[in-house]
């Protein structure tokens, strides 16, 4: 008996043993693999137990078209003019044309263009609401093709002027105007921006004028629409319409908004705008590509020419030199040069920087009426 039992420990030894056994090459094993993978592919970090985050997606802040309609169109006007001239006899001929424009002001200010109201000898304005108004004339530029009338009416509606250096291309773009008359007013078209810095030579009653800094839309523009806003997507206006593209379809021009901001600031505070005058021919890195003109022209305004006893001329500025920065703010295109100067005052001097010859250096200029 005792050897039985003997027998039956020695066996429940022996399967103790071979378990340990096992169990130590499972775990050997086990070690063995993580020791290995490590070594192979490096340390693997620990899962990240945060789940996914979803993807942010920017907000479109821009309106629909039909709420910037009604919200803008009760301040865009039509404008009918009446321009007298005399044949060879002195008999008078009379010339009617029609146009768009902008009220900015509650107390009937209206941007518009030049080639709308510039020659004209009389001008009505139609409001919205069916009401009509002779209007003034305060200020003109065929250069700039800008022009300010003003009525006087009361219960008028202004539109909101925006920041057109804020505009990039595809932006959302909407006209409103009077096309072929009006017996269309306020059509509603609207587009993206299509391209920023465009140069157009212009030919009409003016004779040839380049226009510069305008902004390119696909935004249908046609006859009549001159001197009606250009919109953004919140409502704002980023520019005055201007001409259409003659040759193709879809291609429209603007005035950025922020030329004209200044003007009628100056209008609405002195009762006049005085444009400034430096005096130089100036071409920026835009200018340069489109003229295939060979200049260094990266950043700033390179001088082609300068005027002689002009303001830039009497301030050291000569040709070849690159204006860098104007009263303290820098200036990389010819638009932004014009914002600047006519944010200032006249018969003041003010800091020019400019580069020659790579060596920068500061001239002081006394800013004239052009």
């Amino acid at each position: 008996m005792q050897n039985e039992k003997g027998s039956g420990k020695s066996s429940s030894d022996f399967r103790k043993i071979l378990m340990v056994a096992v169990l130590c090459s499972l775990i050997g094993a086990l070690a063995a693999t993580i020791i290995t993978t490590s070594m192979l592919y490096g340390r693997q970090p620990a899962a990240d137990k945060t789940p996914p985050q979803t993807p942010k997606v920017v907000q479109n802040r821009e309106q629909p078209i039909p709420t910037i309609a009604r919200e803008v169109t009760p301040a865009v006007v039509g404008i009918a003019t009446v321009s007298i001239d005399y044949d060879f006899f002195y008999r008078p001929i009379r010339t009617e044309a029609v146009g768009s424009g902008i009220i900015v002001n509650n107390g009937g200010y209206i941007i518009t263009n030049d080639h709308v109201v510039g020659g004209a000898d009389e001008i009505t304005v139609f409001l919205y609401d069916g009401r009509k108004y002779k209007a003034k004339r305060l200020y003109t530029d065929p250069a700039l093709d800008l022009a300010v009338i003003k009525i006087n009416a009361p219960n008028l509606v202004a539109a909101r002027l925006g920041d057109s250096d804020k505009v990039v291309v595809g932006d959302l773009a909407v006209a409103i105007g009077n096309p072929l008359g009006l017996s269309l007013q306020r059509t509603v078209t609207a587009g993206i921006i299509s391209a920023l810095n465009r140069m157009v030579m212009v030919r009409d009653r003016r004779g040839e004028v380049l226009m510069q800094d305008l902004i390119q839309t696909d935004a249908s523009i046609n006859p009549g629409n001159s001197g009606g806003p250009l919109v953004n997507g919140s409502g704002e206006i980023i520019g005055i319409n201007t001409i259409k593209a003659s040759q193709a379809e879809a291609i429209g021009f603007s005035i950025p908004i922020n030329i004209a901001k200044p003007i009628v600031n100056s209008i609405l505070e002195k009762g006049r705008f005085d444009k400034p005058y430096l005096g130089i021919d100036g071409i920026d890195r835009d200018m340069a590509k489109l003229m295939n003109v060979r200049v260094n022209v990266d950043s700033g305004i390179y001088v082609a020419d300068v005027e002689k006893n002009s303001p830039a001329d009497m301030a050291g500025i000569r040709k070849g030199d690159v204006i860098i920065k104007f009263a303290g703010i820098r200036v990389d295109s010819m638009a932004k040069l014009r914002q600047v100067m006519y944010n200032l005052d006249i018969d003041r001097k003010y800091t020019v920087e400019i580069l020659r010859r790579g060596v920068r250096q500061e001239k002081t200029i006394l800013l004239k009426k052009g």
